[in-house]
């Protein structure tokens, strides 16, 4: 063999690859199961209306909130690498149980659940992991914005996974891809372990009077990472802004499914179609992010691409034509794809690494918990404004949101 290959092998096994790839895996199977399996399951095989999904998604962005803030602790007590394998794991466990239980509205409501405690424990995981693979700026924008790309690549390939299953056999189907590609994840990360630099800044910090994260008692240390959060003005504006932008665009969990079956007139599996086309947004949108200088990763930056989004879900909810649909999550894509990769690297450049875990965390759950109380109200207006008056009106205001946000930014600046 010549000398070479070994170098060329090390070379594509960087742990930035392995964190790309694990992943990739990991939102192709949240992706595939959660709108076309879960919720697709609720609407199309059980005749769900939109309070029974409401209720789902509820549990699911709960159970998210909790999973994210237990995590954030356990990420910065033990470290990424064991917080994701374990997670990892476990998700494979619900797949198993989600394809082979018989369904019904009980056993939806538990996928749903710990559905969402996974999601909450391997989303903010690695969200925090490039911090401990990197502390350079330029260097975390690459990761983030590649990491992103994965996640917007994934967010194409689970839908259209979702979408063939579905038109081959039936929504719940779409479980079978949680264990396989949940199980290679963990393997992949269990071979990429924090750099040993973050260790080292771990140490320094809490030399200087810190109190190392596995000596603190739990609530003490949840408590923490809000206290880093709110008292950091671009960590404080970073989680306003995400906050407010997520709270509006809580109907659309509660009742985009019915606006596909009612509004749209489509099949079940065009909710795996549709939403690959947001995830080509998505992914052009993440790899735009690479172009950026580094000093234009900024708060104002992230309102430009919170009002593209909040103006493309217009262009999508806001006829029933299903190709102006598709236009409209190319662009949505477009700004969500791009906002990942900026706000993590905001996040990650302004928190020293001993709280990365624990402030990821608390933006995880205001992400989360913004898009709880719509989902209570979304059914109540829909009952007066329609479905697709209710998410016309839901992207109007994430775009006014935006435009006071930039408003802010640009007059701080």
């Amino acid at each position: 063999m010549p000398s070479h290959s070994c170098p060329a092998r090390r070379q594509f096994l960087t742990p930035t690859r392995r964190l790309v790839l694990a992943n990739f895996l990991f939102v192709v199977c949240f992706t595939a199961t959660y709108f076309v399996g879960l919720i697709g399951s609720a609407t199309y095989q059980l005749g769900c209306g939109a309070f029974e999904v409401s209720a789902l998604v509820i549990l699911l962005n709960v159970a998210l909130v909790v999973g994210g803030a237990l995590a954030g602790v356990v990420t910065d007590r033990i470290g990424p690498r064991i917080t994701l394998a374990a997670s990892l794991a476990g998700f494979a466990l619900l797949g198993i149980f989600s394809l082979l239980m018989p369904l019904s509205y009980p056993m939806l409501a538990v996928v749903s659940t710990l559905e969402g405690l996974a999601d909450g424990f391997c989303g903010t995981t690695v969200s925090a992991y490039p911090r401990f693979l990197t502390s350079r700026p330029r260097e975390l924008k690459r990761m983030n914005s590649l990491c992103g790309t994965a996640f917007s690549v994934a967010v194409i390939v689970g839908p259209l996974i979702g979408g063939v299953v579905t038109s081959l056999s039936t929504n719940q189907a779409c479980f079978v891809t949680i264990p396989v590609a949940s199980l290679l994840a963990a393997a992949i990360v269990w071979a990429t372990p924090e750099a040993p630099g973050t260790v080292g800044e771990q140490r320094a910090s809490h030399a200087t009077g810190e109190k190392p994260a596995a000596h603190e008692g739990f609530w003490h240390q949840l408590a923490e990472g809000f206290r880093v959060t709110f008292s950091h003005r671009t960590l404080r504006m970073l989680f306003l802004l995400y906050f407010l932008g997520f709270f509006a665009y809580g109907a659309f969990d509660s009742l985009e499914s019915l606006f596909y079956r009612d509004v749209l007139l489509v099949s079940g599996e065009w909710m795996g179609w549709l939403s690959a086309c947001a995830g080509v947004g998505a992914t052009a949108g993440s790899l735009l992010v690479l172009r950026f200088p580094t000093r234009r990763l900024t708060l104002g930056t992230l309102s430009v691409l919170l009002l593209v989004t909040g103006v493309g879900s217009m262009i999508y909810v806001g006829t029933a034509n299903v190709a102006v649909a598709v236009v409209g999550q190319l662009v949505t894509g477009l700004g969500f794809g791009a906002m990942r990769p900026v706000k993590d690297t905001i996040l990650q450049r302004s928190c020293d690494v001993s709280y990365v875990g624990r402030v990821t965390s608390v933006m995880n759950a205001g992400t989360n918990s913004a898009g709880t109380l719509p989902l209570l109200v979304a059914p109540l207006v829909a009952n007066v404004l329609g479905v697709q008056g209710t998410l016309f009106a839901a992207s109007a205001v994430v775009a006014a949101i935006a435009v006071g946000a930039l408003a802010y930014c640009t007059r701080r600046s």
